[in-house]
């Protein structure tokens, strides 16, 4: 182990150097094109042609496919298309050199080598959902998700391939009875969710998914393979949890803790667009404790969106308790109190085993025979895109910002142009995820209430003016919101258009990233329009 001493050793003697927030190293699912490195590694390697390097006989991409025990995609092959789509067909144009399917991490390590040695534009892709397309490359794509092998030792330790989606993750870790908090979307990638931080509907009992991390295995932009956790690499460990994916190298494995399966009731309740203001202000209250206790085992969210075609806007609570629906009486008659004065639409209460009701808030089947996939999606096919933007709640909303968002998805509601769903998702935070310390671990925004996520869907095949009305949804709305809440954002819900996102993504911890990747990786090879400056 004296390689990692040694870089232990003098990460902290560059750390030192910084003071304040970034002083000593302590043991502790995403958009845009990557390009590759400047330094030296590059030189001397490569030919430019019109942008694109010209590759020498060693360097030729059908000698790097002969090094793979995986299979790499070349432009020319017939399942080109189908390889190089994301999630969303907004990056559709995006036509790279090569996806490289590693089937080890060697293939890992060999790929990000080609990259290295030719100079190549690199992004790793898992899920494929970062909403500004930093899951893809005009250079080299390499694609993890035949790494999906889960497996639970005696310990209740889960070793989770660096491609594996959630869905998959709850179905194996369900069958060795096990759980673990994670995100909700199916298709979502466990590598950009853990390294971005991981909110989740089990958020609030067990952490973030990075919470729940003790080690993984990462393939550094040297090709170099190591086995990080608290006492291997601290300072790299301390970065994957929360630093955001793509940023310091490509993890191949993770490790996480996991806990027995437990019974979980969700619930809905609608309520009429004309109370928003109310039911807004009042789940902020109930979120904080303000009504009565908040457990930890209660996670909730209200959604307010748009209907394309429908009179008005519509309006739930919903939310995901941990324990039989008896417990969650408590909760539920404090917000019902204090919304004597407005009746519900509807309401429901549910009982679920706990892959039940992960498949069900993950938009799936409860048999899970339907659940969304982007396996067979072809660029260029007919899929629904999206825009986002978030904010983090530090404090609850002002009732005139509350005001501000309902007007909002009014004006989403009654835009012509608006051919799919718009809103809002508050979603609750607090609980396990606000007992770990901001420095703990690379994910900042510990002292949150909550997020908020702006939100505008278009249709498949929509024509620009529905793509430029959702983009310009989000973008005013976000900006009408600025000044009730924080400067601060989610870095899984990564937006291009984010002005100071490096401070809003990390905050007091961006120095301290900064350092750890320009350990990691000095010559800047995992880089994109919004990765860790070095």
């Amino acid at each position: 182990m004296g390689v990692v001493t040694d870089r232990r050793t003098v990460l902290r003697a560059g750390l030192a150097m910084l003071g304040g927030a970034a002083g000593t190293v302590a043991a502790g699912c995403s958009p845009g094109r990557s390009h590759g490195p400047t330094g030296p590694a590059a030189s001397g390697s490569t030919a430019t042609v019109g942008g694109t390097p010209t590759l020498g006989p060693a360097q030729s991409w059908d000698a790097f496919a002969g090094r793979l025990a995986g299979q790499l995609v070349r432009p020319t092959d017939s399942d080109y298309d189908r390889a190089r789509a994301l999630f969303d067909p907004a990056f559709d144009t995006v036509r790279p050199q090569g996806i490289a399917y590693a089937a080890n991490p060697a293939d890992v390590a060999e790929a990000v080598r080609f990259a290295q040695a030719t100079g190549v534009g690199l992004a790793a892709r898992c899920g494929g959902h970062s909403y500004a397309g930093y899951s893809t490359s005009d250079g080299l794509v390499i694609d993890v998700t035949r790494m999906n092998q889960v497996s639970v030792a005696g310990n209740g330790i889960a070793t989770v391939g660096g491609g594996t989606r959630l869905i998959k993750l709850y179905t194996d870790l369900a069958g060795a009875g096990r759980s673990m908090g994670g995100g909700s979307c199916p298709t979502v990638g466990i590598a950009g969710l853990t390294l971005g931080g991981g909110i989740g509907v089990l958020g609030r009992l067990y952490g973030l998914t990075c919470d729940q991390l003790t080690g993984a295995d990462v393939v550094l932009a040297s090709g170099e393979r190591l086995n990080v956790d608290e006492n291997h690499d601290a300072d790299l460990f301390w970065a994957l949890r929360g630093g955001g994916g793509g940023n310091v190298g490509i993890v191949t494995a993770f490790r996480f803790a996991t806990r027995p399966t437990r019974s979980l009731t969700l619930f809905s309740v609608r309520w009429p667009w004309s109370a928003a203001a109310d039911v807004i202000t009042t789940w902020q209250q109930w979120i904080t404790g303000k009504l009565g206790v908040m457990p930890d085992t209660l996670w909730s969210t209200v959604v307010a969106g748009s209907v394309p075609g429908g009179s008005a806007p519509t309006l739930r609570i919903s939310g995901v308790f941990a324990g039989d629906r008896a417990g969650l009486n408590g909760p539920l008659a404090d917000l019902r109190a204090a919304l004597r004065s407005v009746t519900p639409v509807s309401a429901s209460i549910v009982d679920h085993d706990y892959l039940t009701a992960m498949r069900l808030e993950g938009g799936c089947s409860a048999s899970g025979d339907i659940c969304g996939s982007t396996a067979g999606i072809s660029a260029g096919a007919r899929r629904p895109g999206q825009k986002a933007a978030s904010a983090i709640l530090l404090t609850p909303i002002a009732p005139a910002g509350v005001d501000v968002l309902a007007r909002q998805v009014e004006e989403r509601q009654r835009d012509p142009l608006a051919k799919a769903s718009g809103g809002i998702i508050l979603d609750s935070w607090g609980g396990a995820i606000s007992r770990v310390s901001p420095s703990d671990t690379a994910f900042v925004h510990r002292n949150a209430i909550a997020s908020v996520q702006y939100f505008a869907s278009y249709p498949a095949g929509a024509p620009a003016e529905n793509v430029q009305a959702a983009h310009g949804w989000v973008r005013d709305t976000a900006a009408a919101a600025a000044p009730y809440v924080s400067d601060q954002a989610y870095q899984n819900y990564i937006d291009p258009d984010l002005a100071n996102w490096a401070q809003a993504y990390y905050g007091a911890n961006l120095p301290r990233l900064t350092a750890v990747k320009r350990h990691y990786d000095p010559d800047n090879l995992f880089r994109f329009a919004q990765s860790i400056p070095s």
